[in-house]
């Protein structure tokens, strides 16, 4: 049930705003839309209203207490120059939330209000967001619900064009039957998660997207086009209701954004967080390979900057060029995300996997390693990532039958183990004396050590990577090593469990 009732602002002569109020679910999005007493010119106006500091102090129903930065939204409908202020809070408890903004413009501060959480969000994301697991430091989980492996898949190169890239999907250059193409073609693979860009002007054959006001080749990157921003606005909230995990990336490579001065990047970092963040499916990345074009130093500073605007504690983390991933343990990296390079064998993918496993206990995303052919090598080299111990893949094929196995086992009880290959071609996953995983990637014989796991007989499953089936075996009794045969038809997954 939903309640509703009006509130109205007034700080002297100003009006601030007067609007109805529903009760917001739990885990949706509340706006507070707040009405200056001057009309402000995006596009050319002084003062700037991108400029005008504005945040609110925000207390949850348990007392937990947030600093929210608020935004300039224009008309409120897309045009330019208008009054309207927002600031959007993410529902993260049920019950009474209180607000106060504090503001450089005389006509917004001290306004305050209170809004009412009750209800859950419908679908996926009513069990909250995405987050780093509190029981399983290198794996995700909803926050209200269990583990989560992430699968996306934004080089898919064997999807038609202008979709074959997910990161142009708030390109200025798409239509909207072109990204509700994109929407469904990832929903149809089985995919919970989609990349997508916040700014290019180069990669992908230069398909930009452009949040400033202007052109890709010439803009004003003191003002944000807030037309497109409301598309920005609509396809958070269209992924969040299909499913999907809106993983925004702010910056692309082949762009030159590495020579933007800091306060450019900085200004677009802290819009987009006030305007995105408080969407319950967000988690966010700084910029594409991250060695073209910015230092360490640069890296590390805006990283902060970014934790510094995340209220709602949402994912960050930043992507470099083929090799280990640069910063594992710097406070504000919240997961671990590389690439093995399109090229890559799956014994590269594996292989790089382990190794940056080691860096750090945070979660690992194994983003680039294909273009996203629909072929045998990307469906090993997807694999080869999970065997690893990964978080989450970038591409790959037949994705929807691995996220099916993963939601099927208790992989974040996992561990890489190789070792109990005595002979054959396979990668494993033990939870010791409880349960394995085998990835046989060229199918064939193998033989596995299952001395640790003893007791009642042990299930034996084979799953078809290609098809999602299973074919039960016989079951076995542990303590020995065993030889296994699997099924003819290329590369199959034995599972053994009690």
């Amino acid at each position: 049930m939903k309640k509703s009732l009006t509130i109205f602002f007034s700080l002297g002569m100003a009006v601030l705003s007067t609007v109805t109020v529903q009760a917001v679910p739990l885990h949706g999005t509340e706006e507070i839309v707040l009405r200056s007493s001057a009309i402000y010119d995006g596009e050319r106006g002084t003062p700037n209203p991108f400029e005008v500091a504005l945040v609110a102090r925000v207390t949850a129903p348990s007392g937990r207490r947030s600093t929210v930065p608020g935004f300039f939204d224009g008309n409120g409908e897309g045009g330019a120059a208008g009054r309207v202020f927002k600031v959007r809070v993410y529902a993260a408890e049920a019950g009474t939330w209180t607000w106060e903004i504090e503001s450089g413009d005389p006509g917004l501060d001290a306004a305050s209000g209170r809004f009412t959480v009750e209800g859950r969000l419908p679908g996926t994301f009513g069990r909250g967001p995405i987050a780093k697991s509190a029981a399983h430091a290198r794996f995700f989980q909803q926050r209200d619900g269990g583990p989560v492996f992430l699968a996306g898949k934004f080089l898919d190169v064997a999807a038609p064009d202008p979709i074959k890239f997910s990161h142009t999907l708030f390109s200025e250059e798409l239509g909207e039957e072109d990204r509700e193409a994109l929407l469904r073609r990832h929903a149809g693979l089985g995919l919970n998660k989609v990349n997508v860009y916040l700014a290019n002007r180069g990669d992908y054959g230069a398909v930009s997207t452009t949040p400033w006001l202007g052109t890709a080749e010439r803009n004003d990157k003191t003002r944000f086009d807030l037309a497109r921003w409301r598309t920005y606005d609509r396809w958070v909230e269209r992924m969040r209701d299909a499913g999907m995990v809106a993983h925004l990336w702010f910056f692309a490579d082949d762009s030159g954004f590495g020579d933007l001065p800091d306060a450019d990047r900085r200004r677009l970092l802290r819009y987009g967080m006030a305007r995105l963040s408080a969407s319950v499916n967000t988690m966010f990345t700084l910029a594409l390979e991250w060695q073209e074009g910015w230092s360490r130093e640069e890296v590390e500073s805006h990283g902060r900057f970014l934790q510094e605007n995340n209220p709602w504690s949402r994912l960050v983390g930043v992507h470099g060029t083929t090799g280990d991933f640069a910063f594992p343990q710097a406070s504000w990296v919240d997961y671990l995300q590389i690439q093995a390079g399109n090229d890559a064998s799956h014994r590269k993918v594996h292989a790089r996997g382990l190794a940056n496993r080691a860096l750090a206990a945070r979660p690992l995303i194994q983003e680039e390693h294909g273009l996203g052919e629909e072929s045998t090598a990307n469906r090993q080299k997807a694999w080869a990532a999970f065997m690893a111990g990964a978080a989450g893949v970038g591409t790959g094929h037949d994705l929807v039958h691995l996220a099916k196995f993963a939601s099927s086992v208790r992989f974040e009880r996992m561990e890489p183990a190789g070792g109990l290959v005595v002979a054959g071609g396979a990668y494993a996953l033990a939870e010791k004396g409880r349960a394995y995983v085998f990835y046989l990637h060229d199918g064939g014989a193998v033989r596995v050590n299952l001395r640790a796991i003893r007791g009642a007989p042990l299930v034996v499953e084979w799953y078809d990577p290609r098809s999602g089936a299973v074919q039960r075996g016989p079951r076995i009794k542990g303590g020995r090593v065993f030889p296994f045969q699997a099924p003819p038809g290329g590369d199959w997954v034995l599972s053994i469990h009690k």
